[in-house]
């Protein structure tokens, strides 16, 4: 049973607060790039408008992506193939594609947008690729089956889901040394840190439900049921509310995250995946795999205030807006 709770008016107000302040510069709103898996694509949404920019072809089978801060480079896994596509986030046109291992699908960006960090889901191990060279420089030692990748806000950190280990793994980037490990749910899948680097969250696809963890003593302080095969997590910081996608329940549960209770559970499209927090600190674009849309949800209403059309079999697992 769900438990609707109020946001704090102080809350509200800082939400709003954001919202404004990006909604002055609205025309600098960054864009959303939607893996289509089905269609070897990827969607380009204008988040000021809401509308399709392009239409970008990609390489095999495309599921992983992720944004750097700034928005000038973007990386996309082709699982299907042994390749990462690198997308120019300025003017939205592919710039190549770069050789990895088979079956890629997990990816983050330092800050910078200098290095990528893609999860090889058969090597148990992470590429480490140089977006300058285009080469790949680094193999990280991972678990069995890493899947979804969080860099620390200082890049000093990658947090692997090792997803048949059912736990997550803290690495050094520097020295590429595990440091520490921690078991979580059931099969860990998508993973996602606060803006600070304290907390992080694992949605554990097999037990329904979501691990929190402190990163300061890895330490798993919270295990909140959720919907059933929750995929992927976006955490909103001004009012400490996390969002999960629920793939069988076509849902998103609504986590507060001091209680350790859900507040809501909001209905999507079918088979919900991945979930990108917008930088006004208001909505969140949902990627539904089998309708192929996009939902946007006001975070604070608490509302589904648009669906978007995109290719065939959209995934977009990972951050795939920029400007967080």
């Amino acid at each position: 049973m769900t438990v609707k709770r109020p946001l704090s008016a102080g809350l509200i107000k800082a939400a709003v607060s954001a919202a404004a302040l990006f909604s002055a510069a609205a025309m600098a709103a960054p864009f959303a790039y939607v893996t289509n898996q089905k269609d070897d694509s990827v969607t380009v949404i204008d988040t000021a408008n809401g509308e399709v920019r392009t239409t970008l072809k990609v390489g095999k089978e495309p599921a992983g992506v992720a944004v750097s801060r700034n928005g000038a480079r973007v990386v996309v896994t082709n699982a299907g193939g042994k390749s990462i596509t690198l997308i120019d986030g300025r003017g939205q046109q592919v710039l190549g594609e770069i050789a990895t291992a088979e079956g890629q699908v997990g990816v983050a960006v330092d800050a910078e947008g200098r290095f990528a960090y893609v999860a090889d889901w058969y090597g148990r191990a992470v590429s480490v690729i140089d977006l300058e060279s285009r080469s790949t420089v680094r193999r990280l030692p991972a678990g069995s089956v890493p899947a979804g990748l969080a860099l620390s806000p200082d890049g000093s950190r990658l947090y692997v889901a090792n997803r048949d280990d059912d736990a997550i793994a803290e690495l050094n980037t520097s020295t590429g040394e595990t440091l520490r490990t921690v078991k979580v749910g059931k099969h860990p899948f998508g993973i996602g840190l606060d803006a600070s680097g304290t907390l992080l969250f694992s949605a554990n696809v097999e037990s329904n439900d979501v691990s929190v963890v402190d990163t300061r003593t890895l330490a798993v302080t919270r295990t909140v049921p959720v919907g059933e095969r929750p995929y992927a997590v976006a955490y909103v910081a001004p009012y400490k509310r996390l969002f999960v996608t629920n793939q069988y329940d076509n849902t998103v549960s609504v986590v507060d995250v001091e209680s350790g209770k859900v507040a809501d559970t909001l209905a999507v499209g079918e088979y919900p995946e991945g979930i990108a927090m917008h930088p006004d600190g208001v909505h969140l674009y949902v990627a539904n795999w089998f309708d192929n849309t996009v939902s946007v949800i006001n975070g604070l209403s608490l509302k589904v205030e648009r669906t978007i059309p995109t290719g065939n079999g959209c995934r977009a697992f990972g951050e795939f807006i920029g400007g967080i």
